[in-house]
């Protein structure tokens, strides 16, 4: 495809976001045209730089939203996001454009969990559309991902193509952190679907420096939970153990900067890619959350498979157990293992044999 309009709900940071920023700054610097459309956010200047066209609209906006079908028909491949908003315009774009993608990000459950009727019924029309044309692929995250999805929107598992979370690894210098990690970093946005990361890191900070050891956190991030964040590190840290700062404006070099990082999604695979020690973050139930440490035998199902089911515990100490077994060998083993299968060259191609696919 010479030329990509990928249409976003926002360009607020976020690892979806990312992923297409990244995407399409590697096919404008192959010589190939790429568009965003979204509304306005802190990445729009980024994606310029990459060599992106950006352009902004409102999507609950009728009159703006009808003035971007003429640039968008310029293009012969465009990928809309699955969120609320941006979604509805999926039929249109199979109208102006020769092949349609639409980018699937989060599980059915939390579709239904984080929106209001009709958002999620509209939501399973656009699935079932996709997943019937032949124009169109949808795209999903990872092998549990295909099946949740598939079984939810009654849709066939073959007629959902994986993409993998795409790491740019020549911007992530292999660097391990020392056997003693002193800061735990939670880079999340501060929403009440990520309140995971922001206990577990708490709970994993209060476990350590109750057995005696120094230990800090940071949550770096910003969005509607924050006041909630601060108030459970009130309640649960002694003062001056815990500090909560804004969105990164380089996210890559604070992972780089921590010691331990507690995360999700692509957070997960850049952190592990920079050799840092890394929990992956779940929550349970309406009480907290749970994890699992990142080593080469959990890969499959705990990064790479990013909404697969990975053995987890809310037993703090035994993270910390594990942890701390971690050694220079299991680092660089996962770097291996995000090259092999989260680079974008792995991305790029899974997205090509989508379309081929179909």
């Amino acid at each position: 495809m010479d030329s990509i309009c990928c249409l976003l709900h926002s360009l607020v940071p976020g690892g979806s976001t990312w992923q297409w920023i990244r995407l399409l700054e590697r096919h404008a610097a192959r010589g190939g045209r790429a568009t965003i459309v979204a509304e306005p956010g802190p990445l729009a200047e980024r994606a310029r730089t990459g060599g992106i066209d950006v352009v902004t609209t409102g999507w609950t906006d009728p009159v703006r939203g009808a003035g971007i079908w003429p640039l968008v028909a310029e293009h012969e491949l465009a990928i809309v996001q699955w969120e609320a908003g941006v979604m509805d315009a999926f039929p249109r774009a199979l109208e102006e454009c020769e092949r349609v993608a639409l980018a699937v990000h989060m599980t059915p459950q939390a579709m239904t969990r984080w929106f209001v009727p009709p958002t999620p019924m509209r939501a399973r029309r656009m699935i079932q559309l996709a997943a019937a044309d032949p124009r169109a692929v949808v795209l999903v995250r990872g092998e549990a991902h295909r099946r949740k999805v598939a079984a939810t929107y009654a849709v066939p598992e073959d007629s959902l193509r994986i993409l993998p979370v795409a790491v740019p690894l020549a911007s992530l210098p292999y660097d391990p952190a020392g056997d003693q990690p002193e800061e735990v970093l939670a880079l999340t946005r501060l929403g009440p679907e990520k309140t995971a990361l922001a206990k577990l890191a708490v709970a994993l900070v209060r476990e350590r420096l109750g057995a005696g050891r120094p230990c800090r956190l940071t949550i770096a991030g910003d969005g509607p939970w924050r006041p909630q964040a601060i108030a459970l590190c009130e309640r649960s840290l002694a003062p001056g153990s815990w500090r909560i700062e804004g969105p990164p404006a380089d996210p890559i070099a604070r992972l780089a900067a921590a010691d331990l990082v507690v995360a999700q999604g692509t957070t997960t695979l850049e952190a592990a890619a920079l050799g840092r020690r890394v929990v992956v973050a779940r929550s349970y139930g309406a009480r907290g959350a749970s994890g699992v440490v990142l080593t080469p035998p959990c890969y499959d199902q705990a990064a790479r498979n990013p909404f697969g089911d990975p053995s987890v515990t809310e037993d703090t100490a035994y993270l910390w157990e594990e942890l701390l077994a971690i050694d220079a060998t299991d680092l660089a083993a996962l770097r291996k293992l995000v090259e092999r299968h989260n680079s974008l060259d792995a991305a790029q191609a899974a997205l090509d044999g989508a379309f081929q696919h179909r």
